[in-house]
């Protein structure tokens, strides 16, 4: 998602939300070529113990899983900013960047479908009434649904399934996973873990269930299967218009979803806590600039100076550590300094949004470490399953 102060207030029409959906795009899927989830994941280290934190460290060279045994689902956020109310069915250039961010390095575990979908453009979300948007989530949803049912059909072969998604994907993560596997013991039999990040995953008050999900709660350690993770990331206090770690936000209204703060909060499951990491993060990021507007926003995330390295990836020498904690009415992932040399990064574009675009990147090695951890126990089949 980008600033919506940047944006034009009008949008132009989208398709009828009751249009068949064609078949699916795929952004990413193991048997086609170019694929973005799949190529190096070298990695360049920097240091962390002095001020020169730009200083490489060392270089790693992890890889692509040779055999993975489950896949992954992922559904992207919003990065489409043209004035329409949904996205065209394109692999843009943004769509590919996302990809190679957040989803790639998944294939250290994970076979990866991603799914292009006609998804809420942030002109559709902010500038439309609210019950365009839902009509406009309706077309985007149908899309990933189409694409879920079209994987199982042909791609699956009982294989078990990680689902990640972040922010609008997580939308739309919540009501597949409400609508077609919460309900149903076979298809969550299927379900490894979710990854739902920066999107507001609903819980009952004080539960690890009960709000969006019935019978698929939140994960309590780093080898429970059939569980969720989700958090929202801040560096600072949530105000009361923020636009995450709160049920009655805006973005959950936009979408239809619960927002009684008396019966629901949002989840926060730290996964430095699951992978063992006693809360430090271990983040990584892409070494190229992400295009348009959500590059512009991560610039100022990083105070105009984004981690770079030679190698697709990078380890910056800024180290950071979490805490899921209940602050201003918000429950929120709030993430501080580690060491004496990192300045927390900037919430951007607003401080509405805290770290949001940073969700996934922060903590992603620790994320792969319990996914990991999952899939070991989902295979083994020796853990208890949750729900």
């Amino acid at each position: 998602m980008v600033c919506a102060a940047l944006l034009a207030p009008s949008v132009a029409a989208t398709a009828p939300a009751s249009a068949a959906p064609a078949p699916t795009l795929w952004g990413c899927h193991p048997n086609q070529t170019p694929n973005p989830c799949f190529g190096s994941l070298d990695t360049t280290v920097l240091a962390s113990t002095s001020l020169q934190l730009r200083r490489v460290a060392r270089v790693e060279h992890p890889q692509n899983a040779a055999a993975p045994k489950v896949d992954c689902f992922y559904v992207y956020p919003t990065v489409t900013s043209t004035l329409r109310v949904n996205a065209k069915r394109s692999l843009t250039h943004e769509v590919a960047s996302i990809l190679k961010f957040q989803a790639a390095r998944f294939s250290q575990e994970c076979r990866v479908f991603a799914p292009v979908y006609r998804q809420v453009t942030l002109p559709g979300i902010v500038a439309t009434a609210s019950d365009k948007t839902h009509a406009a989530s309706n077309l985007a949803y149908g899309d990933v649904l189409a694409a879920w049912r079209e994987y199982l059909a042909n791609d699956n072969h009982g294989r078990g399934v990680v689902f990640v998604s972040h922010s609008q994907g997580t939308q739309m993560l919540i009501r597949l996973l409400s609508e077609e596997i919460d309900p149903n013991p076979a298809a969550r039999a299927k379900l490894v873990s979710a990854v739902l990040l920066g999107g507001n995953l609903a819980v009952a008050k004080g539960e690890r269930a009960g709000g969006d999900f019935q019978a698929i709660p939140t994960c309590a350690s780093g080898d429970e299967t059939g569980c969720a993770i989700a958090y929202s990331a801040f560096a600072k206090q949530p105000g009361q218009s923020s636009l995450f770690g709160r049920v009655n936000g805006s973005l959950r209204r936009s979408f239809g979803l619960p927002t009684d703060p008396e019966k629901v909060e949002v989840a926060c499951v730290n996964p430095a806590d699951l992978s063992g990491d006693n809360g430090r993060f271990e983040t990584y990021t892409r070494s190229e600039t992400f295009p348009g507007l959500i590059g512009a926003s991560l610039n100022l995330l990083y105070l105009g100076l984004p981690p770079k390295a030679s190698t697709p990836w990078v380890r910056p020498g800024e180290r950071y550590r979490g805490a899921c904690v209940h602050s201003n009415g918000a429950h929120v992932l709030m993430v501080k300094a580690a060491n004496p040399f990192t300045i927390v990064p900037l919430a951007s574009p607003t401080p509405e949004w805290g770290l949001h675009l940073a969700d996934m990147n922060l903590p992603l090695g620790n994320l792969l470490r319990v996914v990991h951890r999952q899939i070991d126990a989902y295979s083994a089949g020796s853990a208890h399953a949750a729900g």
